[in-house]
Order: structure tokens, then sequence, then C-alpha cells
């Protein structure tokens, strides 16, 4: 009993001496008394003590003052250890979704070595065929209609899985966010039900809120280990890093509207704007302001037109905002500092790892060479970096950063995925030197004979095959332009891998519907999918191009070794007619068609052909290609069609 009552009053006594640097009085003070004694305490009432009053003698609140007390202690401890609760709920719901990622994904890897184990039928047993076969009606499909690469309004829509998935964190952020209060009729610490709303749902909306930011981080990082563990790409990873932005941000304008209003209540105008001299107050609310910024500041268009702009600014902005959250939770001693060092340690932790993966493709950090050429009729930058200083090997379907060392920003970096990689035995000068004009004449043919000579004598290559737009490609564009007939030489540094290798080479078929330069995902697995003993019984390339030089460039460079193969066809959809296309002599392993890709009738068409063996569809191109690929996949599996898996090669910013 003593040891009881001791453990409860240490906490109070504590705050006395903190608040009013006074202690409570020792219980030796009644030790003698007869019950007699204690029944003629004094028992206090409310409202005895509503002003400062001295007391000489013992008193004890009476029975109905201590149950106010008691309803007020208990609402206050029951609903502030939901705060911690519901705050942690958001960690626990991502550790329960990224189990179910690495679960599948194990299934996965587990299910790909008996299939190369045993040398069984490629699209795997029955068993495992409905399994993929009802993930892949629940992941492939959009969330609304077609769409999931178009855009929908401002944005892009998320395919439904991420969707439904995001869907319920909001749910569970909504729901988090209004329950778990015990409301009082008469709370001593805020005297009315409105002021009690206000606190309570302001300090859950604000500790979800924080609970939040090492979800972000992490999300969005580029060495983010889960995508290993998952075998989910960039891409769903930074759909997540967004939503949960978003969410967290909408919980911050709550827990400052709250504030505010509670600020109000409690004493009107005067005393709101009294509570901005205290600088957790205001930079709590710049936080929030800067929260806001940035969700507005990361809409599809923006990021799509100003993007290097937008990750600057990013950037800046987040460090801000970590620096704001800190000063506004340093009331708390410490207590929710955490929600800080995290996200801190994990961009840390990125930047560092991006600093190994650099060295790792050339401890020389300084002396990595590229060379690249361009040409306007193909519109194409073509990219050659040598690997072998390279701890490891490129492997098909990866992407690279580079960064530009002599040019204007060397600071900004752009991923491409990798086209073509050369090994020892390889010709490497082939890259380059036969790819110059092809429409052109003898004369700049001749030329650029010389421009071969020029070529790496090292034959340990990777090619980029790089189309320029505005920002970081253009400037690869002016830079080769500015050489030509020559190659440009460029320093760089090169960060990756990053992205992975998808299981291709275990379907029975592989279809790939591409446009533009989306041929470099077909040309990173040709090599695989054609002079390995286990490749797919066909390959098909369904490639939509504008330009006819390009076409014949890569069908020249990058394909020609691999055109005999007997499982390789190869049809090219020129999208514009120019009267010298007709004049050039095609391969007669290729199939020359006029128009876009029907994406829909090729892959329903390849499905009819198969009669049920594996199949792998392949997308990388524009949006509405992409989405018809989607759509028809899902079709076939809604109709029962299965061993049919859709993969979407793009890079999401």
């Amino acid at each position: 009993m003593v040891e009881a009552r001791e453990a409860g009053l240490g906490p109070l006594n504590e705050t006395c001496v903190e608040q009013a640097h006074i202690v409570l009085p020792p219980f030796s003070i009644i030790s003698n008394y007869t019950t007699k004694d204690k029944d003629r305490i004094h028992r206090l009432e409310r409202n005895e003590v509503e002003n400062p009053v001295t007391f000489g003698e013992v008193v004890i609140p009476s029975k109905t003052w201590f149950g106010i007390w008691w309803d007020t202690m208990d609402s206050v401890a029951y609903t502030y250890t939901h705060h911690d609760l519901y705050g942690r709920a958001m960690i626990i719901f991502w550790v329960v979704v990224i189990a179910i990622g690495v679960l599948n994904h194990l299934m996965q890897q587990i299910a790909n070595s008996q299939i190369v184990r045993d040398h069984s039928t490629k699209s795997g047993g029955r068993l495992w065929s409905l399994y993929t076969s009802a993930v892949n009606r629940i992941a492939v499909p959009a969330t609304f209609g077609d769409r999931c690469s178009q855009k929908v309004g401002w944005g892009t829509v998320p395919p439904r899985i991420q969707s439904l998935t995001l869907f319920a964190f909001l749910i569970l952020n909504i729901v988090l966010s209004i329950h778990g209060y015990r409301i009082v009729p008469i709370n001593m610490y805020f005297p009315s039900t409105a002021k009690q709303i206000f606190r309570y749902f302001s300090d859950r909306t604000g500790i979800i809120s924080f609970a939040n930011f090492p979800l972000i981080w992490l999300f969005g990082m580029r060495n983010n280990l889960l995508m290993w563990l998952t075998g989910w790409d960039f891409g769903t990873y930074n759909n997540f890093h967004r939503w949960v932005a978003r969410i967290a941000t909408a919980q911050a304008i709550l827990h400052s509207i709250g504030y505010s209003i509670l600020v109000y209540l409690e004493g009107g105008w005067e005393h709101y704007i009294f509570w901005w001299s205290y600088m957790f107050w205001w930079v709590g609310e710049l936080a929030t302001i800067v929260m806001s910024l940035l969700v507005g500041a990361s809409f599809y268009w923006i990021r799509r037109q100003q993007y290097e702009l937008f990750l600057v600014v990013h950037i800046i902005m987040s460090i801000f905002l970590l620096v704001t959250m800190l000063a506004h939770v340093s009331i708390f001693q410490g207590e929710y500092d955490v929600f800080f060092w995290v996200p801190c340690f994990i961009w840390v932790a990125d930047r560092v790892i991006r600093a190994l993966r650099i060295a790792a493709f050339n401890p020389k950090l300084w002396d990595t060479w590229a060379t690249s050429i361009y040409h306007p009729t193909s519109n194409i930058v073509r990219l050659v970096i040598p690997w072998s200083n390279s701890l490891y090997k490129p492997a098909p379907g990866t992407f690279y950063y580079i960064h530009v060392l002599n040019g204007p920003r060397c600071w900004e970096s752009h991923p491409f995925t990798v086209a073509a990689v050369t090994d020892e035995g390889q010709r490497g000068a082939k890259v380059l030197g036969e790819q110059v004009p092809l429409l052109e004449g003898a004369s700049e043919q001749t030329s650029d004979e010389n421009v071969s000579q020029e070529m790496f004598s090292d034959s340990r290559t990777m090619t980029f095959l790089i189309r320029p737009y505005d920002g970081f490609t253009s400037r690869l564009r002016d830079t080769a332009s500015a050489e030509w007939p020559k190659n440009a030489l460029q320093r760089v540094l090169v960060d990756g891998p990053y992205g992975h290798t998808q299981p291709l080479h275990l379907f029975d078929n592989v279809i790939f519907v591409v446009g533009g330069s989306g041929i470099v995902v077909p040309l990173s697995y040709l090599q695989l999918l054609t002079s390995s003993p286990s490749s797919p019984r066909t390959v098909k390339i369904h490639w939509a191009v504008r330009e006819p030089v390009f076409a014949l460039d890569v069908l020249k460079t990058d394909i020609a070794d691999a055109l005999g193969s007997a499982n390789l066809s190869i049809e090219i959809h020129l999208t514009t007619h120019t009267p010298q296309d007709e004049l050039q002599e095609w391969p007669s392993q290729v199939t020359l068609r006029r128009g876009r890709i029907d994406a829909a009738a090729v892959v329903t068409r390849a499905s009819d052909v198969v009669d049920g063996e594996g199949l792998a569809v392949v997308a990388c191109g524009p949006a509405r290609m992409a989405d018809d690929a989607r759509r028809t996949v899902y079709d076939l599996l809604k109709r029962g069609v299965r061993r049919v898996e859709y993969f979407e090669e793009s890079f999401q910013w």
C-alpha cells in the first residue's frame, strides 16, 4: 500500500516542484490521526479553490471534486495513449504491406528457381499459374477505366493495387484521427467540450503527421532496400512517397487549424496574436506552410515541365521543413525527435550508398569518359560508357543515373536504361562507328570512317540511346552536335545500377510493345532472350518509330547480331512517311508497317497464337500504348486466360 502510494505521488510531487517550487506534505502529518480525526478533515469543493487561497489545516478534495479530477486525468491518459499508439499504427500499416510484398516476391523467386532447376515448363505449374493469375487480376488493371500511364486531370492515377493500398492508408488515417478520445463533462484542463475536442484532435493529427515523416523519406529515396526485398520498382515507392506526403500534409493543416481555433477560443484575436511570440508556435505554422508548398510544387505538370527546378526546390524545402519541425517539437524535450533523426539518417545513408555505387563503377571517380554522338535525322543521342573498371557487369533492364562533370550543371543527374552491353571479344568500335548518318550520302559516310578510329579501344562498354527533350537531355544533344562529325567526349559520374532484371527468360513467349526510345528495353534483354539455351520459344518486338534512320541505325548497330536468331521477329511501325525510307535495304527478318501500333490487337493476337503457353507482355513507350497493352492483358485475365503477365518499363518522376 505504501509503495503504491509513493509510486502514485512521485510524478505529482515532481510536478509541484517544477511548477510551484514546493513539495507535497508528507503523510507522516496524519499518521497519528484517529478515524474521527480523519472524518473531521475539511473536504474541499471545486468552488473553494477557484481563486488562490492558503490553508492552515489539512484538507482533502471532496468525493465529487476527486471524481472530476479522476475523470480529467483518465481522459488525458486514455487519449494520449491512443495518440502514441495511432502514431505507431502508421509504421505498422506499412510493415504489413511490405511483409506481403516480401512474401510474394519470395514465392516468385522460389517458383523461378524451381523452373530453372527442374527444367520444367517455363510457365510453371498449375497451382503457381492460378496464384499469379489471381494476383495479376488485382495488380495489372488501372484504378478507374483504362488510364494508368496517361494523365487524369493534373496527374496520373496509380494501378489498382497501389490505389487500394493508398486508399486503405487514407481510411486508416481518417479513422485514427477521429477515434480514441474520451470526452468528459467537466475537464479541469480543458473546461469546455469544444476545447477538449480541438485540443485532442489537434494533438492527434500533429502526432500522426510527424509519424509519417520517416515513411515519406524512406519511400522517396533512390537507394531503398525495400525495392530489393519486394521487387517493386521506383515508381511504386514514388507513388507511396507522394501520397503519404499528401496525407501527412493534410494532417498538419488540420493540426494547425485546430490549434489556431483553440487559442482563439481561449482569448480571442489578441490572445492568438500573442502566441506568435513563441518560437515553437510560429515555426510550426511555418512548417505547415512549407509542407503545403511542397505538395503544391510536386504535381505532375510541374515535375514533367520543370523537373530540375522542382528537384532543387524539393531538397531545399525538405531540409527547411525538418529543421522547423525539430524546433516545433523542442518543447517536448526530445520525445518526438526520433521523427526528425530517422529521415536525416535515411537521407545521409542514401547519399553514402550513392557514393559507394559511383566508386564501385569506377574507383577513379574523375576518370570515367563517355563518348556521345548525335544526328538530327535520327534525333537520338548515343552515349557509350566503358565499364571495364566496374566491380560488376551491367544487367538487362537496369538503369543508371548519369552526371556530366564537364557540363554547366554537374550536380544534376538523369536516369537512363542500358540499351546494350559489350563484353570481351565483342567489337566496341561498332557501337558508334557504324551508326553515323545512314541516309546522308557517301561524303559524310567517308568522313565518319575517321570518326570510328577514335572509338574506345576497350570493348567492354555499355550504350544508352537517349531521346533529347529539355534540360539535361537537351544539353547532351547540344554537346554532341557541337562536335559533329567527331564524337564528343564527356567526363561523367555513373551512379547505379538501379532497377531489376525481369524474369522474361522464364516465359515461353515474350512480346515487346514499344515506342521511340523505348526500344532500349528489348535491346537490353536481347542477348539474354536470344542466345541462352533456356531462351523463350518466341521473342517478338513491335516497335513504333517516327524516324526511319533511327530504326535502321538500331537494326544495323544493336540488333544485327541477333537477327539470325530463330526465335526473334521484329515488326517496325513507321508513324511518319519519308520518301527516302523506301530506298533503304531493310533486313528480311523485319516486317515493315505503316501507322501506329494497335497494342490491343497485338497482345490479343499474341495470346491466341501461344495457345496457353506462358506469355510475357512488356510495354515501354507512349502512355496510351502502355495503357492499351495493360487493359488488354487485364481483359485476357478476366476471360480466364492464365500464364500471361504484364510488365511495364517506365521511369516515373
